[in-house]
C-alpha cells in the first residue's frame, strides 16, 4: 500500500511538472510535439471520388494570360462544368467588385452572373470590404490559422461574420455537392470546444490542371469536361498562387487545403484530440504504473521498465489515430513518464541506503542484547548447576530446593528461547545487509566473458560472477566523480581495483597516489597529507607537496582508513567538503581536485554505529561500497591467480616452471588466510626453492589447512584470537572450535576476571584489552559487566571472603584452575570494600 501511495504521488508531481514544461516550454516544443504527431501518428483520409480540383498552371498562364483573368473564361468554366453534370463548383475568383475594362469589364461581369444563375450551387470566398455577391451564391470562409508549431492541422468549422455564420470554404462546397445545409454538415463534423475540426489529410486528391479543362472545353470536347465533372464538386483555382504554407502533408496553397477540407467531409475523415483532462488522468494512471514499476525494481531493471512502458506508449500513440481516430498527446505523457521513473529510481535508492543504514544501526542494537540474553543464559546455566548441586547434597529441605531448580529451569528455558529469537533477527538483519550490499543482479555467459577481459586488461584476474559483478559496478562508478570505499579481508586485492577505478575514470592520465594511512605517524599526519611549507617546522627545509597536492586531478587511495584517530577524521573530512587546505605553516589555501578511494579492512559501517568512526566522514566517502570476498570464498580463482603467480616468478628465474594438478588441487583446498597475498608468496616462494619443473604439493609448504589449528586449539591466544575473528559470539566460535558453548562462556570469563584485576577494575580498559580492536570493545564490555554483576551477586550473601571463595569454587568449577585466581581477588576486593 505504501509503494502505490509514493507512486502516486510521485506520478502526480510528474503529471504536473510535464504539464507545466508543455505548457510554457515555447516554440521549441511546439515542433518537436507536433513532429511526433505528424511523423509517428499520421492517418491520411482517403480520396474522394465525389471531389475534383482544376489546378491554375503554367501552360494556362501562357495561353490566358498571367494574373487575374477575363471573367468570360471563368463563366465559360463554370457553364461546362455545369452542363458537364458537377454537383457543385467551388471558386477562388475574387467576386464582389466590378472587373477591370482591361480584363473585360463590364460584359465579362454580366457573363459570369448569367453563368452562376445557369449553374445553380456555386460557392465563393467571401467578397472584399465593401463589395456584395448576387443573390443565393454561396460562400465559404478561408480561415486556417496554424498550430504554435507553424503547421495547418485544424479548419474552424463555422465563424461569425457580419451578424451570420459562414461556414468554411470546403465545407460549403462539400455541402453544396451533398445538397445539404452547411450547419446540417457542420453539425455531423467532430470539434473541440473552440469549433476547430482536426483534418485527416490526403495526398493523392484527384487533380486536373487548368489548361487541359480549357483545351477540351475549347475543342467542344463534352465528353471529356463530363469525366472530369459528373457527379462531384469540382474547386476550381484561378487566381495565381499565392504562399504556401505547411501542413501534415507538405507545404499547400490555402485554396489547395480547402480542397482537403472537402475531401475530409466528403469522406468523413476526421480525427479527435484528447482533451485536456483526459489528457491529465490518462498520464496521472500511466505515471503511477511507470513509478510503481521502478520503485519495486533494482539496478538496470528500473531504467529498462521505464523505456518499455516509453515505447509501449510510443506505439499506441502511433497505432490509435489509425484504428479509431483520436489523436493521443505525446510530450505530457512522455515527459511524465521518464519524471516520474527518474523520481522513483531516485527515491528507491536513497529508501535503500536509509534502509540499510537502519539495518546497520539495527543490527548494533540487537547485538548488545543478544549479548545480554547471553550471559542471562550462562548465568542461569550456573546458578541451575549449582542448584543441582544443592539439591544432591542436603539433608533436609528438598522439597524447596527442587522447586527452587524447578523455577531456575524454566527462567533458563525462557532465557534460551529469547536468545535464540535474537540471534534468529540478527542473522536475518546480516543477511539483509548482505543482499543490499550485494544489490548485483545475475550476469549473462556473453556479459561475464566481457568483463573477464576488461577486468584482465587492469590486472584484476578472476573467473567468479560476484567478482565480475563487483567489477561491473567499480566500473560504472568509475566514470563518474563517485568516491569508493573497498572493504574487505587484507590481501584481497583493494589496492588493484583501487587502481583500476583510476585507469577506467577520466582522471586517467593523471596521477594515483597510494598512502597506507595506518603507517602515518600522528604528528606528521598533517604535513603529509596535506605538505608543508619551507620552515614551518624544525627539519622543514624545503616546501613539499603532501599527498593530496601529489593527486591533484587525479586519484588518491586511502588504504586502511579505518587505522584513524577522531581528530585526524576531522581534519579529513574537512579537506574532502572543501576540496582545499592549508599546508602545514601556509596562509593561502591550497586548491585541489581529488577523487578519493578508500580502503579498510575494518568494518566502517559497525565503526559508525559503535562510535569509532565518524557518521559524516562515512556517508562522504560512501559513494560506492565494495566488499571483496576473501580468497577461501572464490576458489574458482586459485586455478587462474596460480598460473599467473607462477608464471611470473619463472619469468623471474628465467626458467620454465609449471603447477602439477596435485599441487593445484592442493591450493585449492587450502583456506589462505592470506588471501591473494599469501598465495602469491606461497608460489614465488616455490619457484624460488624448488629445482623441479613441475611443482609438486610438497614444494608448496602447506603444513597448515584450514581444519587445523595454527596454534594450541585448548590455549588462551587460540581461544581469545577464535573469540575475535567471530566478533566475541559465543556459538560461532564454539562451532569453529568445535566445543560446546559452555566451554567458550567458561574460558571468556576466566579471561575477563584476569583483564579485571589487571586493569584495577576499570571494565572499559579491560574490554578494550581483550577485543583487541575498537570495533569490539563495546561487545567485550557488556559481557564483562555481565560475568562481574553476576559474580558479586553470587558472593551477596556471604559474611566473609573465604566463605564467599569456597562458594565461588563450587559454583564456577568449570572456570580453569589458572584464572580462579583472578576471581577470588575480585572476590577479596567487593568484601573488602
Amino acid at each position: 500500500m505504501r509503494r502505490w501511495l509514493v507512486a502516486l504521488v510521485l506520478a502526480l508531481v510528474a503529471t504536473v511538472v510535464a504539464a507545466a514544461v508543455v505548457a510554457f516550454g515555447g516554440a521549441g516544443l511546439a515542433v518537436l510535439g507536433g513532429t511526433l504527431r505528424d511523423r509517428w501518428a499520421l492517418a491520411l483520409a482517403p480520396v474522394s471520388p465525389n471531389l475534383s480540383v482544376v489546378m491554375r498552371d503554367a501552360a494556362a498562364e501562357a495561353r490566358l494570360g498571367a494574373g487575374t483573368w477575363d471573367r468570360a473564361v471563368v463563366a465559360r468554366v463554370v457553364g461546362a462544368l455545369s452542363l458537364g453534370g458537377a454537383t457543385a463548383i467551388g471558386l477562388d475568383a475574387p467576386l464582389g467588385q466590378p472587373s477591370q475594362p482591361g480584363r473585360g469589364g463590364a460584359a465579362s461581369d454580366a457573363l459570369l452572373r448569367e453563368a452562376i444563375a445557369q449553374a445553380g450551387d456555386v460557392v465563393f470566398l467571401p467578397p472584399p470590404v465593401g463589395g456584395s455577391l448576387p443573390g443565393g451564391v454561396r460562400v465559404g470562409h478561408p480561415i486556417l490559422p496554424a498550430d504554435p508549431d507553424g503547421v495547418v492541422r485544424r479548419v474552424p468549422v463555422l465563424v461569425g461574420a457580419g451578424g451570420r455564420v459562414v461556414p468554411a470554404f470546403g465545407v460549403a462546397l462539400a455541402a453544396a455537392s451533398l445538397r445539404a445545409r452547411p450547419d446540417e454538415v457542420a453539425a455531423r463534423i467532430p470539434t473541440d470546444t473552440a469549433g476547430f475540426a482536426v483534418l485527416r489529410w490526403a495526398p493523392d486528391l484527384q487533380v486536373t490542371l487548368f489548361s487541359e479543362l480549357w483545351a477540351a472545353i475549347e475543342r467542344g470536347d463534352a465528353a471529356r469536361v463530363r469525366s472530369l465533372a459528373e457527379g462531384k464538386a469540382v474547386l476550381v483555382v484561378t487566381e495565381p498562387p499565392g504562399l504556401s504554407r505547411p501542413t501534415p502533408i507538405g507545404p499547400l496553397w490555402d485554396v489547395a487545403m480547402h480542397a482537403e477540407v472537402a475531401n475530409a467531409v466528403l469522406t468523413n475523415a476526421w480525427l479527435r484530440e484528447t482533451p485536456l483532462p483526459v489528457t491529465l488522468a490518462g498520464t496521472l494512471v500511466l505515471a503511477a504504473l511507470t513509478a510503481w514499476m521502478a520503485l519495486g525494481l533494482r539496478s538496470w531493471h528500473a531504467p529498462a521498465a521505464v523505456l518499455g512502458v516509453e515505447v509501449l506508449y510510443l506505439l499506441v500513440f502511433a497505432v490509435t489515430p489509425l484504428m479509431t481516430g483520436v489523436v493521443l498527446p505525446a510530450l505530457i505523457p512522455v515527459g511524465a513518464v521518464l519524471i516520474a521513473g527518474g523520481a522513483a529510481s531516485l527515491w528507491g535508492q536513497l529508501g535503500a541506503a536509509r534502509r540499510l543504514r537502519d539495518v546497520e544501526q539495527e543490527m548494533a542494537g540487537i547485538r548488545e542484547t543478544l549479548v545480554r540474553r547471553e550471559s542471562t543464559v550462562e548465568a542461569l546455566e550456573e546458578d541451575l548447576e549449582a542448584a543441582r548441586t544443592a539439591v544432591a547434597r542436603s539433608t533436609g529441605s528438598e522439597r524447596d530446593l527442587l522447586q527452587a531448580a524447578e523455577a531456575l529451569k524454566a527462567q533458563l528455558a525462557e532465557a534460551q528461547a529469547q536468545e535464540e529469537q535474537t540471534r534468529g533477527r540478527l542473522q536475518a538483519l546480516e543477511r539483509e545487509l548482505r543482499a543490499a550490499d550485494r544489490g548485483s543482479e545475475a550476469l549473462s555467459d556473453l556479459e561475464q566473458e566481457r568483463l573477464r577481459e576488461r577486468a584482465a586488461e587492469v590486472g584484476i584476474v578472476t573467473r567468479e560472477p560476484a567478482m565480475l559483478a563487483l567489477f561491473r559496478d567499480l566500473g560504472r562508478a568509475a566514470r563518474s566523480s563517485l568516491s569508493i570505499v573497498l572493504a574487505g579481508e587484507p590481501g584481497t586485492g583493494k589496492e588493484l581495483f583501487a587502481r583500476a577505478a583510476h585507469r577506467l575514470s577520466p582522471r586517467a592520465a593523471g596521477p594515483f597516489v597510494a598512502v597506507n594511512m595506518a603507517a602515518i605517524a600522528p604528528e606528521l599526519f598533517e604535513s603529509e597529507l596535506f605538505g608543508h611549507v619551507r620552515g614551518s617546522f624544525t627539519g622543514a627545509v624545503a616546501d613539499r607537496k603532501g599527498h593530496f597536492e601529489q593527486a591533484d586531478r587525479g586519484t588518491i587511495f586511502l588504504d586502511e582508513i579505518g587505522e584513524l584517530r577522531a581528530d585526524q577524521q576531522g581534519k579529513l573530512l574537512r579537506v574532502l567538503q572543501e576540496k582545499s587546505f592549508h599546508r602545514v605553516g601556509a596562509a593561502k589555501p591550497t586548491t585541489v581536485d581529488v577523487r578519493v578511494v578508500a580502503a579498510s579492512n575494518r568494518d566502517l559501517a559497525r565503526g559508525v554505529s559503535e562510535g569509532w568512526f565518524r557518521e559524516d566522514l562515512y556517508f562522504r566517502l560512501k559513494g560506492l561500497v565494495l566488499r571483496l570476498p576473501p580468497l577461501r570464498e572464490r576458489r574458482g580463482d586459485i586455478a587462474p591467480l596460480a598460473a599467473r603467480f607462477v608464471e611470473e616468478a619463472a619469468a623471474e628465474a628465467h626458467r620454465g616452471v609449471a603447477l602439477s594438478e596435485a599441487a593445484l588441487q592442493a591450493l585449492e583446498r587450502h583456506d589462505w588466510p592470506g588471501n591473494i597475498r599469501e598465495l602469491q608468496n606461497c608460489l614465488r616462494r616455490a619457484v624460488a626453492l624448488s629445482d623441479r619443473p613441475v611443482l609438486a604439493p610438497d614444494d608448496l609448504g602447506l603444513t597448515v589447512t584450514a581444519a587445523e589449528p595454527r596454534v594450541d586449539a585448548a590455549g588462551d591466544a587460540a581461544v581469545l584470537a577464535a573469540l575475535r575473528e567471530h566478533a566475541f559470539d559465543m556459538q560461532a566460535t564454539a562451532t569453529a572450535l568445535g566445543w560446546d558453548r559452555s566451554t567458550v562462556t567458561q574460558r571468556l570469563k576466566g579471561l575477563g576476571f584476569r583483564a579485571l584485576v589487571d586493569a584495577g577494575g576499570d571494565r572499559t580498559k579491560a574490554a578494550a584489552s581483550l577485543a583487541g580492536e575498537p570495533g569490539l570493545a563495546r561487545t567485550v564490555e557488556v559481557k564483562l559487566a555481565e560475568y562481574h554483576e553476576h559474580l558479586l551477586r553470587s558472593v551477596a550473601g556471604f559474611d566473609s571472603a573465604e566463605a564467599a571463595v569456597a562458594a565461588c569454587r563450587r559454583r564456577f568449577k568449570n572456570l580453569p584452575e589458572r584464572h580462579f585466581r583472578s576471581l577470588e581477588v575480585l572476590v577479596r576486593q567487593k568484601f573488602e570494600r
